[in-house]
């Protein structure tokens, strides 16, 4: 019981301390300053020397008497666009709109406020961001923007940070947001495009009826590759049967003497034999039927 006694009266004696500090505060017009989240700020005491103080505050409530002031800057990465009439490399006035990001440094905040000020966007900044992005634009021809943007807005970040260098200003990125390309250059390109494209079409085709030719020839050099191969075959065919016959016949002339078919004409059982007289020298003798009847049977 004695040890729950001793905190409350600890957390009274605050309570009362703040209280009290709260009512001081109003009797005598003491307010305060919120420094938010994504700032920082510097105090400035009227009656010290220097009044701006160095140390930089974070995010917080600061009690201050009402003469004094508290100096706060955003400290987050904010961006700016630039809407920079540029000239290209083939004399070509091109409008664009470029970004870039940037924040202060949050402890060099006296510095930047003492030797800059609160302006050192418009003040430093903006007119060499400016004056970079001219400069390289001017280094490259109207057609090639789009090709080498991304390289432009890289040369522009790296020229930037080394102007800026120790300054107390960051810069973090540089961005072409829009570029109004020329009317007629445009068209000129389009139509460039257009004919192109008709002319890739018109080769594809080409292509396409080359191929199909091949084909084509392909196929009828089959067809006939198959003609003279059959052809060839029948021909050989043909040769091989008329072979065969020859020697078929020449076995049979071989085989079919007189004297063999003479046997084999006596052979059938109904077969009728008519003798022809035969010369000597081979042919049949015909007798003249209208001679004379010899002198013997006329007696």
């Amino acid at each position: 019981m004695p040890m729950i006694i001793g905190r409350d009266s600890q957390l009274a004696r605050r309570v009362s301390a703040g209280l009290a500090a709260f009512s001081l505060a109003a009797l005598t017009g003491c307010t305060g300053t919120s420094v938010r989240p994504g700032e920082m700020g510097l105090k400035y005491i009227v009656l010290n020397e220097p009044a701006l103080e160095t140390q930089v505050r974070p995010e917080g409530f600061y009690f201050q008497w009402p003469w004094n002031d508290m100096v706060i800057y955003d400290v987050t990465w904010q961006s700016r666009d630039e809407e920079v009439a540029v000239l290209t490399a083939d004399d070509l006035h091109v409008p664009t709109t470029v970004t870039v990001t940037f924040r202060p440094e949050g402890e060099r905040l006296h510095d930047l406020h003492t030797s800059i000020g609160r302006e050192y966007y418009e003040d430093v900044i903006r007119p060499e961001f400016v004056t970079i992005v001219r400069s390289e634009f001017a280094l490259h021809k109207h057609n090639d923007l789009a090709r080498e943007g991304p390289k432009i807005e890289e040369e522009v970040l790296k020229k930037l940070k080394a102007v800026l260098e120790g300054k107390p200003l960051q810069v973090e990125q540089v961005a072409i947001k829009h570029i109004q390309y020329d009317q007629l250059v445009t068209r000129s390109i389009s139509d460039k495009l257009a004919m192109e494209q008709r002319a890739k079409q018109k080769e594809f085709e080409l292509k396409v009826a080359e191929r199909d030719a091949e084909i084509a020839r392909t196929k009828a050099k089959g067809l006939s590759d198959a003609v003279a191969i059959r052809a060839e075959g029948d021909s050989k065919a043909i040769v091989l049967r008329g072979q065969a016959q020859a020697q078929a016949q020449e076995a049979i002339t071989k085989t079919l003497s007189p004297q063999y078919i003479q046997y084999k004409a006596f052979e059938g059982n109904n077969t009728r034999y008519y003798f022809v007289p035969i010369g000597k020298d081979g042919l049949p003798l015909i007798l003249n039927a209208e001679a004379e009847p010899a002198s013997g049977r006329s007696r």
